[in-house]
């Protein structure tokens, strides 16, 4: 990769490691199921009105937003609001990096040279490092969440990959219609067995200031530009090129949930962190890959 699409794929995840700071204070204000509705509502309208489709089968551009929308933010959310930490988050949701990779080498025929493959053995073994001594204590179901959150995420760069989306945030944009609604009746029955009723007007709250602010950033910031470029990236250079780069959130949102929330630090998990970013140092060392 070029000097700026490598700069490119860096500043993305650390955007990505502060978004999860964004989630647990929008879920501070709103419930995380509607907070991921509202998100995908503002990422599709009014953009989708003046983009055009994607040359991608509007059944695979479906299946990316249920995948993205839902499978993937839907369930960090509620894994977020469940009492999952920000940084924590953030590092579990990475294992889609090595599932990715794993699918481009099996399935896409990627090939990786050596000192890449150097680079990504270093970045995992910071991941275990940081994954294995995290000291505080968590919820089961939240890790779970987070676990179908990555599987999911893995799912949405399979159908990039294969698809190639010509317009990147036009796909991005257009997937995003697909969210909204289902989140929408996901959200009726959660209130329906938790209450025996639905109310239209706790159902969909109008959300305070904090949680605009962090709708907006999710949908804008996060989302449109964010995975737009992402995209781009993944159809430019390859899976298993873009996708280690990812591995940057957890260090992102391990220092964000650190500095705002006081999430508690260990020394270990500098070290990983550390690691982390050896190996993606070695990543980055210029030589080709071979892509299919």
């Amino acid at each position: 990769m070029p000097l700026y699409a490598r700069l490119l794929v860096i500043i993305i995840p650390l955007i990505w490691g502060f978004n999860f700071v964004v989630i647990r204070w929008g879920a501070e204000h709103m419930d995380p199921v509607m907070m991921t509705c509202l998100r995908f509502t503002f990422t599709a309208l009014p953009l989708v009105f003046f983009l055009k489709r994607p040359n991608v089968p509007m059944s695979m551009i479906a299946l990316h937003g249920l995948l993205f929308g839902i499978g993937m933010w839907g369930m960090v959310n509620v894994a977020v609001a469940l009492g999952m930490p920000a940084g924590l988050s953030s590092i579990l949701l990475q294992s889609a990096v090595f599932m990715t990779l794993i699918m481009a080498v099996l399935f896409f025929k990627e090939r990786l040279p050596t000192v890449k493959s150097i680079g990504i053995f270093v970045a995992f073994i910071g991941f275990l490092l940081v994954v294995i001594f995290r000291g505080e204590a968590v919820p089961v179901a939240g890790i779970i969440l987070i676990f179908v959150a990555a599987i999911s995420w893995t799912g949405c760069n399979a159908i990039i990959r294969i698809y190639k989306p010509n317009r990147p945030i036009s796909f991005i944009v257009w997937s995003s219609v697909f969210v909204p609604v289902p989140t929408l009746v996901l959200a009726a029955i959660q209130q329906y067995a938790s209450f025996g009723m639905i109310d239209i007007h706790q159902l969909i709250p109008i959300p305070s200031l904090n949680g605009w602010l962090s709708i907006v950033f999710q949908s804008l910031i996060t989302t449109i530009i964010g995975y737009g470029l992402w995209t781009w990236a993944i159809m430019r250079y390859g899976l298993g090129n873009v996708a280690p780069y990812s591995l940057l959130v957890p260090v992102s949102g391990l220092f964000f949930g650190w500095a705002i929330y006081e999430e508690a630090l260990s020394s270990m998990e500098v070290i990983g962190s550390s690691t982390i970013l050896a190996g993606l140092a070695i990543l980055s060392y210029p030589v080709k890959a071979s892509i299919k």
